[in-house]
């Protein structure tokens, strides 16, 4: 998927533009309007910075994911240990690399583990 298929994605599906909170950087933030917790970053980053020996830059996407499923996300094809955010809790994309299906799963996952929590009282 490209960064514009990316965005347009994020925009139709969830609703959300993205800001631009660093000054002098490219970075795109996807939040939630509500608490406004991120569920995703769109940078762009040299292979390098993911542990390849390529010094191309990529389209990159952040996103949280739950500590069980991150271990077999990272036998997946595109799927990274998270550049720039907690390893533990985040994953990175590189989006030329990823299955559509793939992106969308952990896009969906992320944006459900970083909405507003609902209170039973």
């Amino acid at each position: 998927m490209t960064e514009k298929k990316l965005i347009e994605y994020i925009e139709e599906e969830y609703g959300v533009k993205f800001d631009n909170p660093f000054e002098d950087d490219e970075a795109k933030v996807f939040r939630h309007k509500g608490n406004r917790k991120w569920f995703g970053i769109l940078m762009k980053v040299s292979l390098q910075k993911l542990g390849k020996k390529e010094s191309e830059v990529v389209d990159i996407l952040d996103v949280k994911t739950d500590p069980l499923i991150r271990e077999p996300m990272l036998r997946k094809k595109g799927v990274y240990v998270a550049y720039h955010m907690n390893k533990v809790h985040w994953l990175t994309i590189v989006l030329k690399e990823i299955a559509d299906d793939d992106l969308k799963f952990l896009l969906d996952l992320s944006f459900d583990l970083t909405k507003e929590k609902r209170s039973l009282k």
